[in-house]
């Protein structure tokens, strides 16, 4: 099988990479670093102009994984441009190459639970109405929509998945990592932002990889929607302990008990959809917990 993950450098692009390399699959990639971390067919772009006509020249593809764009909530919020041209704009380009290049090719798209914002109601169906709480979560809602577009219109077989709170080794953002960087200079207490009773519905990354082969495989194609989670909700403060009882257990945990703007309060997902495709996790989330203190450590 002939694969492109665009974005490929990337956390969620590089495990997509890896895995596909396993598999033995001709893999095949883009991103705007100079270097890969892997053995494989590789193509740098430029954030100004990316060229991706030159990449669908290349052959046809069997399988697109569009793992690229800003993931940023912050970033987004500071510079909403940048992200919709990311987000949206690179989603388009893409789109527009398969319909009258690579027609067959299954796309997969990955979008966010950040669409969901703050939820009425758990745990979250994917026909929720969407809420989004920054530009980040609109853009992806809008990146759907343009998936739906190019399904409905042009026939394109398309899935799109919602991946809640993605957490392992190779990681370096978002909660843990912040978690790592307070944890350096060994202090007795580290300051989060938040209550601590906010809660994120985890999966871990190699979970995750596992789900988007399902999609691959077995999905109609037909613009569905996929929530990526474990439909369990776990606290930020019992997360958050988890990681320390594992990392460093002689640091206390406190709170400011001020929300971050554009951050949701409580998410759990139903994943009965994916599920019907026959997902089962193989990391409980102390597992994977484990797993991911042990790469930090290693960096020191």
């Amino acid at each position: 099988m002939n694969i492109l993950i665009i974005g490929s450098e990337g956390f969620i692009g590089r495990n997509c990479v890896k895995f596909s390399i396993r598999k033995g699959w001709e893999v095949y990639g883009c991103d705007l670093v100079d270097y890969t971390t892997e053995n494989y067919n590789y193509s740098k772009l430029s954030r100004l102009q990316p060229s991706y006509d030159e990449i669908f020249n290349l052959i046809n593809f069997d399988v697109c994984i569009n793992a690229a764009g800003n993931g940023s909530v912050p970033k987004s919020i500071d510079y909403p441009l940048n992200d919709f041209d990311a987000n949206c704009y690179d989603v388009i380009r893409v789109l527009e190459l398969l319909k009258t290049k690579n027609k067959n090719c299954r796309y997969i798209h990955i979008s966010s639970a950040a669409i969901y914002g703050n939820p009425k109601n758990l745990p979250i169906k994917e026909d929720d109405l969407p809420s989004p709480l920054s530009p980040y979560g609109w853009h992806k809602y809008i990146s759907e929509i343009i998936c739906k577009e190019y399904h409905n219109l042009y026939d394109l077989p398309i899935a799109i998945i919602r991946p809640f709170s993605i957490y392992g080794p190779g990681l370096s953002k978002q909660l843990f990592w912040d978690l790592f960087q307070k944890c350096k200079p060994s202090p007795d207490e580290i300051l989060l932002w938040g209550t601590g009773d906010e809660s994120r519905d985890f999966i871990y990354i190699d979970d995750l990889i596992n789900a988007i082969e399902l999609i691959i495989n077995y999905s109609p194609m037909k613009a569905n929607v996929y929530n990526l989670a474990n439909g369990n909700e776990i606290t930020i403060k019992e997360a958050a302990n988890c990681f320390l009882k594992h990392y460093n257990s002689s640091i206390k945990l406190k709170f400011n008990n001020q929300v971050r703007h554009g951050d949701p309060l409580n998410w759990k997902a139903d994943v009965s959809n994916i599920e019907s495709l026959g997902y089962r996790s193989n990391y409980d989330f102390n597992s994977g917990i484990i797993e991911t203190t042990k790469w930090l450590k290693g960096l020191g």
